[in-house]
Parts: C-alpha cells; structure tokens; sequence
C-alpha cells in the first residue's frame, strides 16, 4: 500500500480547523530559519501555505547563514517571551558555528512544538506521523524487528527513541554502516531520515516491509527520498518523497501548536 500522506493531511487539518475555531483566537507559530537551502525552503513554504489554510499566523524570521550564536539566541528569546507566540520552530540543520543546542534550549518546554530540547512536552511531527501511518496500517511494532536508517535530531533519535518505548526491537544504522543491506533484510519495519537520495533499494528489502521514508534531499531540483520508488512494489506500506511522511507531519507540527496554544 503506497499512504497517500496529503489525503491524510486533509483529514488532520479539517479537525484542526475545529479546534482552533473553538479557540476564539488565531494561534501563532514564529519560524526561524538561518540560511538558505533546497529541501528546508520546500518544508518552510508548505508549513506556512498549511498553516494559513487551518488558521494558524506563522512569524517567519529568516536570517543570515553568517548570523552570530549570541543573535540567534536573541531572535528565539525574543518569542520565548512574547506571550502572543503559541509554538517556536528553529529550522535545523543549522550552520555549524552555531551550537544547536544551547539555541533549542532556549526554547520554553511548551512552545517547543518540534519537540527537539529534552523537556518537550510534545511528541516529535515525525513520530506522531509515523505513529498515524503504522496505525491506520493496523501495524502493531511490539516485538517487531525495526531499523532506524540516520540518527539526525528530526528523525533518526526521536524516531529510534519512540520505537523502543512502545516495544520494537530498535536497530539504528547509518550509510556508514557496513553491510546495510544485511540489516534492511532482517527488518520488518523501517524507518529511513538519512536524507541520501535512493538510498535503498528493492534488492535490499524483504517482501512485505513496512518502509516509511522521511529522507529529504535534494536532485535536479526535486525532492527525493531515501528509497528508491521501486521499492513500493515489495512493501506493505510504503511513503513517497514527496506526499508520504511530509504532509502528515506538517499536519501534526501544526497540531502541537494547537495543544500548545490551548494551555497557554
């Protein structure tokens, strides 16, 4: 089954649209963004055109790849402390000048709706889409053999994390690994955020996986996944690049924004 993720989307923001017309008041999301690149520009378009549909005000702020950590810091303070500022999100990765987490840190628990400081009280976009494809795929991960392909901040960690709390048997690997067609033979599951282009392959899967793909990169000027389309014709579920994960976790991005401004 290829998951059509914008239809899944649609579904999402239609409920959002009821939550935050029962809020009285237009949540606010600030973006930051320093710097310029293809796949993050793709993602910060979608977040705003998504959250202008379901009634969320995004406060975009780009800046500089040569900004200072110290100004940086100064930009996520400045809506840390605005109490019109439902969630925050600082676009990784960031340059590498920058330390990622003394900036994310400045990020209250409560508007940290990437869930990327390990006080978040949400769970990470990526894992609640991922949640909502394995469920509406009725796939149960307990006892099964998962591998997590990337260990970045907005996929690989949080995913793996996820993973092992409701019972996988977790595996991560990387395109260091050695041999990694040995281990995407053995999963059951895989989860893929390496952000290289094809990747994987249907000679490295076995029959019946479920591969779900939030690798993002760049090629010719297209979005690409990590794995190869041909690889749907093997797997029970399969999310493209673009249209799988992506939506659904803007979708949910925009939700914890929501869960955010209703404590607030």
């Amino acid at each position: 089954m290829v998951v059509d993720g914008k239809a899944i989307a649609e579904e999402i923001k239609a409920n959002l649209k009821g939550e935050i017309a029962g809020l009285g008041r237009k949540p606010r999301l600030a973006l930051v963004v320093v710097g310029e690149d293809f796949a993050t520009s793709k993602f910060v378009k979608t977040k705003k055109r998504i959250a202008g549909e379901v009634g969320i005000e995004v406060v975009a702020k780009e800046l500089a790849e040569e900004i200072s950590e110290e100004e940086l810091g100064g930009v996520v303070k400045g809506y840390a402390d605005d109490e019109s500022i439902s969630g925050i999100v600082v676009q990784l990765p960031l340059p590498k000048h920058i330390n990622t987490k003394a900036v994310l840190d400045d990020i209250p628990p409560l508007k940290d709706v990437d869930a990327l400081t390990e006080n978040s009280s949400m769970l990470s976009p990526v894992v609640l889409a991922i949640k909502e494809v394995l469920e509406r795929g009725n796939v149960d991960v307990v006892g099964k053999k998962v591998l997590v392909v990337g260990r970045g901040k907005l996929v690989g960690i949080p995913a793996a994390n996820w993973l092992k709390e409701v019972g996988a048997l977790v595996t991560t690997a990387d395109i260091d690994t050695d041999n990694l067609a040995r281990s995407t033979k053995d999963a059951e599951i895989i989860v893929t955020g390496a952000g290289v282009a094809g990747l994987i392959t249907s000679e490295m899967i076995s029959d019946g996986v479920a591969l779900l793909d939030a690798g993002t990169s760049e090629t010719s000027g297209e979005l690409r996944g990590d794995a190869k389309a041909e690889c749907s014709t093997k797997c029970s579920i399969f999310t493209p690049v673009p249209g799988g994960i992506g939506p659904i976790a803007v979708t949910m991005l925009l939700k914890n924004v929501v869960t955010s401004a209703k404590k607030q």
